[in-house]
């Protein structure tokens, strides 16, 4: 499922580090659902336990300009749109979702969000095996270290930048994991970027990125997101073409 939800803003002021009050919303929106049933499936405070956790979303908001400590746009809406490869998630998100319609959240201490149209996108089908994906949301690559429990993150200019992204697809993908040796990426169009998450200034890719490998991994991909942390608002991918390469 691939759903494009639309919200009114009360002012024209955003926090620069966006993903905290959007993943509070979904939190707030499975919360209401149901009673919450669903809440413990992919925020249980046993991470081990949050097995449904297989989505993604990015966020786009009207001309920003970022400043220190905040974000501001010319226009008082924004769109976020969400991701899921699971029928059962998506049946569980969307039904979430349509019962936070127009209702008011706050996202600050000066603004607040409504949620006022939602609308199914179109997925396509992959069926080529050369694709070109734009990053709508930033890609994460990243390493724990749990002797001084810190990360690293990878990016396009690190060297082993493909490899470890294979190895993200590997693990994330097992049931077409003997595809990915094979997979050629090309990560020419791709930059790096600093964004703050909660509190620290991580290291992320941003732009376009092309894969030539078995259509059936590019297009679980396309439908999957691609890197870590998903959930926190990265790696949603949108097709800008697919071809047929003669290798």
């Amino acid at each position: 499922m691939r759903v494009l939800l639309k919200f009114n803003m009360k002012t024209n002021f955003l926090p620069l580090d966006y993903h905290k009050f959007v993943v509070s919303y979904i939190k707030k929106a499975l919360t209401d659902y149901e009673g919450g049933k669903f809440f413990g499936e992919f925020y249980s405070k046993n991470i081990s336990n949050n097995y449904k956790k297989d989505f993604s979303w990015s966020m786009k908001i009207p001309n920003p300009a970022f400043f220190k400590n905040r974000i501001e746009v010319n226009e008082k809406y924004l769109e976020i749109t969400f991701v899921t490869p699971s029928k059962t998630n998506s049946a569980i998100f969307l039904n979430a979702f349509l019962l936070q319609k127009g209702k008011v959240f706050a996202i600050s201490k000066e603004n607040e969000i409504a949620l006022v149209d939602i609308t199914m996108l179109k997925e396509p089908t992959i069926t080529q095996n050369m694709a070109q994906f734009k990053l709508y949301s930033p890609l994460v690559l990243r390493e724990h270290y749990r002797d001084t429990n810190r990360d690293r993150y990878f990016t396009v200019e690190d060297e082993d930048f493909v490899s470890r992204l294979k190895e993200n697809i590997r693990t994330s993908y097992p049931k077409y994991a003997s595809y990915v040796d094979e997979l050629k990426i090309d990560i020419s169009k791709l930059h790096k970027e600093i964004i703050p998450l909660y509190g620290v200034n991580i290291e992320v890719s941003i732009g376009d990125i092309i894969m030539l490998g078995e259509p059936k991994l590019l297009d679980t991909i396309l439908k999957g997101s691609l890197g870590l942390r998903k959930a926190s608002g990265f790696g949603v991918l949108k097709l800008v073409d697919s071809w047929r390469f003669d290798v």
